[in-house]
């Protein structure tokens, strides 16, 4: 699933988030807009949002992929933290990928332990009709690291639309994965 990368790689990885930092700290300070609506319908009793942008080195990448069974196709992941005065309510992460050969846009929340608490499709590009239920999303409520997460097994197949149902499992585990990985949450 990896694919080594030349150590320069590593490098620029490194100085890309040395030049991001300045930008993290400010957003870290307020989240606003769409995000920021999307992540308090799912924690409305938030008081705060924070974001926090992570970059996944090769060595994580490499663990997450192996962890999740899936690969990691972006290094720059922004984790929102949902909280109630010090009270940590959970975190979430808004994500899009390819389906087929459009995008779908997806909000991730997490449990504080890590356990997914509700996925809401924010944008759909496909035909309306491969597009996923909220009852099937629902099945993935309270799934975590240890739920194998593989449709077909532990989650419902969608008829017609195998690759929405993969897409959505795919970036569930990856992103549940890196949650752990990168933010230390659930371990």
């Amino acid at each position: 699933m990896h694919r080594p990368r030349p150590a320069s790689t590593g490098r620029a990885v490194l100085l890309a988030a040395a030049l991001l930092l300045p930008a993290t700290s400010a957003r870290a300070a307020a989240v606003a807009g769409k995000e920021e609506a999307a992540i308090r319908a799912v924690f409305p009793a938030a008081d705060a949002v924070e974001a926090k942008d992570v970059i996944l080195t090769d060595e994580m990448a490499a663990r997450i992929e192996r962890l999740a069974r899936a690969r990691v196709r972006e290094r720059l992941v922004t984790f929102y933290t949902a909280r109630h005065g010090a009270d940590v309510l959970g975190y979430a992460v808004i994500h899009s990928h390819v389906v087929r050969t459009k995008r779908e846009t997806l909000s991730i929340a997490f449990e504080p332990d890590g356990r997914l608490r509700k996925i809401t499709v924010l944008a759909f590009l496909e035909p309306p009709e491969y597009r996923p239920s909220e009852r099937w999303l629902a099945q993935l409520t309270g799934k975590g690291p240890g739920d194998r997460l593989a449709v077909g097994q532990d989650l419902a197949p969608i008829s017609g639309a195998t690759l929405t149902a993969r897409g959505v499992a795919e970036e569930s585990r990856w992103l549940m994965q890196a949650l752990r990985e990168a933010m230390g949450v659930g371990r």
